[in-house]
C-alpha cells in the first residue's frame, strides 16, 4: 500500500485530502508543521509521496523541499494559492515535481499522485540490458539505465527532467508544444499550469548545454514550444 505524507497546515484541507487518498487505498500521515513532517519524514523513511503545501508556519513549503531534497528523491507535489505563481516556480526549481493550485478538486489531486506513484514505480524497474542509447556531438542519453553523459561528464537530471529530455532527444526536430510535455509527464492526466515545462526546459539545458544562454541541443520555437536539434 502507498504511503503519502500531506504537509497542511489548514485543517479543512488536510481532511479532505487525506480522506480523498484513503478512500483510493493509499496510506496517509498528515501534519500541519512543517519542522515537525521533516523530522518525521526522516525517522519513518518509509514515504511514497509528499504533499506539501508552500505556505506553512515555521518552515515554508519551498524550505522543507529544499531539506527534503538534500537526502531524498521522493516525489513532491505542492500546494499553492492561484496568485502565487513565483513561489511555484522558486518550488520547482528547489526540487518539487509537480503543483496544484488552490482551489482543487480531490479527483486533480488524486489522479496526480497515481500519475506520481506509476511513474515512481516504473523508476525503479530493473532497466534492461543498457543498450538502447541515444549519441549525438558531445552528449550521450542511455534511456535503458536513464543515464546522460554531456561533454564527457555524467549528468544528475531528476526523474522528470530526463523524460523531458529522452522525449525531445528521440525525436530530433519534432516540435513539441508545453501542453504536450506535460501531458507526456503525466501521462495524458496533466490539468495544471504549462509553463512548468519552462521550468524543466531551463533546468536541462543549465544541466547539458555548453552554453544554456545558446542552446545546441533543446531550441525554443517561438509561439510554438521546443524541439531538439537535428544535428
Amino acid at each position: 500500500m502507498p504511503k503519502v505524507l500531506i504537509v497542511e497546515d489548514d485543517a479543512a484541507v488536510r481532511d479532505v485530502v487525506e480522506r480523498a487518498l484513503e478512500r483510493e487505498g493509499i496510506e496517509t500521515r498528515a501534519l500541519g508543521d512543517g519542522e515537525a513532517a521533516l523530522q518525521h519524514f526522516r525517522a519513518a523513511g518509509d514515504f511514497d509521496l509528499v504533499i506539501l503545501d508552500i505556505m506553512l508556519p515555521g518552515m515554508d513549503g519551498i524550505s522543507f523541499c529544499r531539506e527534503l531534497r538534500t537526502g531524498s528523491d521522493v516525489p513532491v507535489i505542492m500546494l499553492s494559492v492561484r496568485d502565487d505563481e513565483t513561489s511555484v516556480v522558486v518550488g520547482l526549481e528547489v526540487g518539487a515535481d509537480d503543483y496544484v493550485t488552490k482551489p482543487f478538486s480531490p479527483r486533480q489531486l488524486v489522479s496526480r499522485v497515481r500519475a506520481q506513484l506509476r511513474r515512481r514505480k516504473m523508476d525503479s524497474r530493473p532497466s534492461g540490458d543498457g543498450r538502447r542509447r541515444l549519441v549525438f556531438s558531445g552528449l550521450e542519453v542511455d534511456l535503458a539505465r536513464r543515464l546522460v553523459v554531456s561533454g564527457g561528464k555524467p549528468v544528475d537530471l531528476t526523474a522528470r527532467e530526463f523524460e523531458v529530455l529522452a522525449l525531445l532527444a528521440e525525436h530530433p526536430g519534432r516540435v513539441y508544444s508545453r501542453e504536450q510535455i506535460m501531458r507526456h509527464l503525466w501521462e495524458g492526466e496533466f490539468f495544471g499550469e504549462a509553463r512548468a515545462a519552462d521550468v524543466h526546459i531551463q533546468h536541462i539545458r543549465r544541466k547539458i548545454e555548453p552554453d544554456p544562454k545558446s542552446p545546441r541541443y533543446i531550441q525554443t520555437v517561438r509561439g510554438v514550444g521546443y524541439k531538439f536539434a537535428e544535428n
